[in-house]
């Protein structure tokens, strides 16, 4: 076979081409050999905070691949991401149908969603009428995978004993979290988190002056930082366990300030 050959091949095999923050998101019949491959992904997905914050660079993946399951909010491989056709519609089928609330997967479908669509055969408006409703039985297992706010008495104590490592990461962990559960509840795919303050603006149900605190929990010294924390921990259960009472936000509420 000639290398003319081969090359129309590959571009038959070319289903879609959506351009995202990220880079460009490549769908294939089959995923060409030499190109970035969805490779395996656990069950459970890669635990948010596994990629840097600069991304992950092509010529830095391992010889299993990355894959959108891997991907965390504010962090997705820069560069081109490639994935098979019937990848996509597993994912698609475990979020929508399933209520998976892995991360990378709600990534790929906001990516598919709000992408510049460069190429298309047909297969992204199908895509995205599958997901113009954000179901309900998601909402839930999206807030419950997301409420893990340690409570008030353990920020208490690290404020007490000076340890400002594990406060650092109690900050982040907290913006994090309330920003994620906030998604759930508005029912909003997990976009790229490049701009905060904007998407914590466009939430209709969540504390007031969001995008202001969540900027404030960042640059706050530790002492301010801690009821600051508290408070918008609280506000953002409390919202919670209103407008989606079966979520398990009572139960967050309680956890938050027990001794």
């Amino acid at each position: 076979m000639s290398a003319g050959d081969h090359s129309d091949r590959v571009t038959r095999g070319r289903r879609a081409a959506v351009r995202t923050e990220a880079g460009l998101l490549v769908l294939w019949d089959a995923v060409p050999a030499g190109t970035i491959p969805p490779g395996s992904v656990p069950a459970r997905g890669v635990s948010p905070g596994s990629v840097p914050a600069g991304g992950v660079s092509p010529g830095s993946v391992p010889a299993g691949g990355v894959s959108p399951g891997s991907v965390p909010a504010g962090g997705v491989p820069s560069g081109e991401i490639h994935l098979a056709v019937a990848t996509v519609d597993e994912w698609i089928s475990d979020v929508v149908e399933r209520s998976d609330p892995d991360l990378g997967k709600q990534w790929l479908i906001g990516a598919l969603r709000s992408g510049a669509v460069e190429h298309d055969t047909g297969l992204v408006p199908g895509w995205t009428a599958r997901t113009d409703k954000y179901p309900d039985e998601l909402a839930t297992a999206m807030v419950r995978a997301h409420l893990t706010f340690r409570s008030a008495r353990q920020r208490r104590v690290m404020l007490d004993r000076g340890d400002l490592f594990p406060l650092t990461q109690d900050r982040l962990d907290t913006v994090r979290n309330v920003t994620l559960v906030l998604f759930g509840l508005n029912r909003m795919w997990v976009p790229q988190l490049s701009g905060l303050s904007a998407l914590a603006e466009s939430l209709p149900l969540a504390p007031a002056g969001l995008p202001a605190r969540l900027d404030a929990l960042l640059t706050a010294t530790p002492a301010s930082a801690v009821p600051a924390a508290d408070a918008l921990i609280s506000e953002t259960l409390i919202l919670i366990a209103r407008h989606l009472p079966d979520a398990g936000a009572a139960t967050a509420l309680g956890r938050l300030s027990a001794g």
